[in-house]
């Protein structure tokens, strides 16, 4: 994701150009012209950064002209800030009336000499670092022609839509008829496994939001763990669930007793998604510290994870293994997005090139719907069949969902949301932000 640092810089770089070109010390020193000239270098960079960006899989060897081309876009993001510097100076002593003919190091002719000079040096970098492009086979002329065709952004609702949810009918029965089973267990525990993007939270989702489940269990409470498997926390967020305040106690038999409160002797449902722990002794902790909130038999345990060695920690629990989608199902999933109302229609050949686009996503839904939502913005045959060409597919990643992510991520508007993205890569999962 380096590129897309650089993209964004380069992007920057644009705006600032734009700014100063249109400033009348600048129109006056004769250099809006030379300013457009650079801009314009700075689009190809960009076009030329996009085809990288999509080759890069079988080019490691563009890491170079990357850190080279990096190095020549801060070169003239120094340059740029300094040339705004002496604009706003020379603004400024417009209003003061200083002569700059008597100042030698200020002298207007020979600061645009420099300048000419500065703007040539980096425009020679820029030949070369064209000309490594080209012997990379990079192309910045097709994703120009592509760029300049409108795009329109559509804002996506940020709630789950329950029609959305195509396939897992009998999932969800079977599960809801395990969860509320008669079970005379102090403590009925049920591991919805998968693979990720194959859907375990929705489906832990439905089974949590049905009516027989609700009707069953009037006590529900629903925690993500991911890799903090701490029990003072999840006991603290089960307080919160229930009383909706902030807990902060610290000790495990008072958060017990709390619970016992709250819960008053009730069977509860609680759901621990995304659960990644491994280690039997902290499960047995929070196993005894749930057996001793509440006095009632049959509360129940749905825990979703993808990790086998979670559901051996467990022990005494049911799994219940979420199996892909299948063909049908992931097409219809897959056009509910693609072709709803706003995007193109299901007609040819869009709807060959989805289909045969959505066989490499292998039944994932995640994967699906992030195919789906990339391609409902994408209006022509020539968009769609670039999609379907990359060759992020033939990526070697070790789950089928990555590169239907990948091209979502290569898809984004800006370049800043790219950036946004890269930042986000550096901090631990589930830091608060």
């Amino acid at each position: 994701m380096a590129e897309a640092i650089v993209a964004d810089l380069a992007a920057g770089l644009v705006r600032k150009l734009v700014s100063l070109a249109a400033e009348q010390v600048i129109q006056a020193w004769n250099l809006d012209q030379d300013l457009e000239t650079l801009r314009e270098r700075f689009d190809m960079i960009g076009a030329l950064l996009h085809d990288a960006h999509t080759k890069k899989i079988i080019m490691s060897t563009a890491q170079n002209w990357f850190n080279k081309l990096e190095e020549v876009a801060n070169v003239a993001e120094v340059f740029m800030d300094q040339l705004a510097f002496e604009v706003t100076r020379k603004n400024v002593e417009k209003h003061r009336k200083v002569w700059d003919s008597f100042i030698p190091s200020k002298n207007s002719l020979i600061y645009r000499h420099k300048v000419t000079r500065k703007i040539k040096s980096i425009h020679a970098s820029f030949d070369q670092i064209f000309k490594w492009a080209g012997d990379l086979g990079l192309d910045a002329v097709a994703h120009l022609n592509l760029a300049a065709q409108p795009k329109d952004i559509r804002i996506t609702p940020s709630f789950e839509d329950k029609t959305l949810i195509v396939g897992r009918d009998k999932d969800i029965s079977n599960l809801v008829q395990i969860v509320c089973k008669n079970n005379e267990q102090d403590l009925h525990v049920v591991a919805i496994v998968g693979m990720g993007g194959q859907g375990k939270t929705t489906l832990a989702r439905m089974v949590f939001n049905s009516d027989d489940v609700i009707n069953m269990f009037q006590k529900r409470m629903w925690i993500t763990i991911s890799d903090d498997f701490d029990l003072i926390k999840i006991l603290n967020e089960m307080v919160e669930s229930l009383n909706s305040t902030k807990s902060q106690l610290k000790n495990s038999h008072g958060l017990v007793n709390e619970l016992q409160k709250r819960l008053k002797g009730e069977k509860f449902l609680l759901v621990l998604d995304d659960v990644w722990n491994e280690d039997l002794v902290k499960w047995e902790d929070l196993r005894n510290s749930l057996l001793g909130v509440s006095s009632a038999k049959g509360s129940s345990v749905i825990v979703t994870t993808r990790n086998q060695k979670v559901i051996d920690a467990m022990q005494n629990c049911v799994p219940y293994l979420v199996e892909k989608l299948q063909e049908d199902d992931s097409y219809k999933l897959f056009k509910k997005i693609a072709f709803r109302d706003g995007g193109v229609s299901e007609i040819e050949p869009f709807a060959d090139l989805g289909r045969s686009m959505v066989k490499r996503c292998s039944g994932l839904p995640l994967a699906i719907k992030a195919l789906g939502g990339m391609l409902r913005s994408k209006e022509s045959v020539q968009e769609w069949r670039k999609i379907q060409n990359s060759e992020i597919w033939t990526s070697q990643d070790e789950l089928p969902v990555i590169p239907s992510l990948r091209l979502s991520y290569d898809n984004l508007p800006y370049s800043s949301l790219k950036r946004c993205f890269v930042y986000c890569s550096i901090i631990p999962k589930d830091s608060p932000i």
